[in-house]
């Protein structure tokens, strides 16, 4: 009679090589910079200086970001929170959900993915591919991105590591016990913060769309857009498929990643007033002729077009 104990061994291994095939091959994608939907980007300029000075710009903005928010922003930290708390009352449920429709290989597909993105070492690949880049390509545009990506990632782990001590929860092997306060159990998802802080700097600065864009290069860059989007998706998706995390854990663990990613890409382009000249809905100004409206992305832009002063800070297609 052969022994389980070989055959077992010999998947194990098996969905171990599988998983580090899969990792390595969208860690190299994402060390590669995207110079595919860029134009040459040989000798592009940063659009802040690199250097530990600006680090601590970065991390003081970073930091000091919720005592300076407007009504808007205290809405859309209401909208998550609220939004995680009704997660909170459908958890158990989820996850007995996922248990009953468990599958391995999709289990090993998941986690393969989590390796090459919920750990730090990945960003610290994608971060060195970047800073080779620039250095190939004299592009101090490329040399920013590392930076910022390593930033991203150092910032909002404390962060993950302050709620795990607010709130806490058990694995979901374990129990559904919550303790607040008590430092005791896990929290947000450090793996999903760890994935989730790549996507602002690889997509808000190389895979936005310009409007000189030819059809191939818009395709790729929203294709490369929605595909990181997704990858940072399976790695919340295997926190919970594991057992390892309840769902308000990983959804919180893709909001801080993100958050602190955007916000020191929007640090290097100047801050809140950036953002909020980039996304003003509608604007009417009087004109010569009348009154001229204008709305989105390239406002400024548009108005200026029209002899019509476009108030402070230069033109949105100057910021893309």
């Amino acid at each position: 009679m052969i022994p389980k104990e070989g055959p077992d061994r010999a998947c194990r291994a098996a969905r171990r090589g599988g998983r580090a095939t899969l990792g390595l091959g969208i860690a190299l994608v994402l060390a590669v910079p995207p110079a595919w939907t860029q134009d040459s980007g040989v000798g592009e300029a940063a659009e802040a200086p690199l250097g530990w000075r600006q680090a601590g710009r970065d991390f003081r903005y970073v930091y000091t970001r919720p005592a300076h928010l407007d009504r808007r922003g205290w809405s859309k930290v209401a909208w998550t929170l609220g939004s995680v708390a009704a997660l909170y009352l459908v958890r158990d449920e989820v996850a007995e959900g996922i248990r009953r429709n468990h599958n391995q290989e999709v289990e090993d597909f998941l986690t393969g993915v989590r390796d090459a993105m919920g750990k730090v070492g990945s960003v610290g690949a994608v971060s060195l591919g970047y800073l080779w880049a620039g250095a190939a390509r004299d592009s101090a545009y490329d040399k920013e991105t590392a930076q910022i990506l390593a930033e991203s990632v150092l910032y909002a782990l404390p962060i993950a590591g302050i709620g795990e001590r607010i709130l806490a929860t058990q694995r979901p092997s374990k129990g559904d016990d919550i303790q607040f306060v008590q430092g005791e159990g896990h929290s947000i998802s450090a793996d999903v913060t760890i994935a989730a802080s790549m996507l602002a700097p690889i997509i808000d600065r190389h895979l936005q769309a310009d409007a000189d864009d030819t059809p191939r290069r818009g395709f790729w860059k929203r294709f490369g857009t929605w595909s990181l989007y997704s990858l940072a998706g399976m790695v919340a998706l295997q926190r919970v498929y594991t057992d390892r995390h309840y769902l308000p854990d990983v959804v919180l663990g893709y909001a801080n990643g993100l958050t602190v990613g955007r916000l020191i890409v929007d640090n290097h382009r100047g801050g809140r007033e950036w953002r909020d000249r980039r996304y003003r809905r509608v604007q009417v100004r009087p004109g010569a002729g009348g009154l001229t409206i204008a709305w989105g992305p390239g406002i400024d832009a548009a108005l200026t077009s029209h002899g019509i002063g476009a108030g402070v800070g230069p033109p949105a297609s100057g910021l893309d």
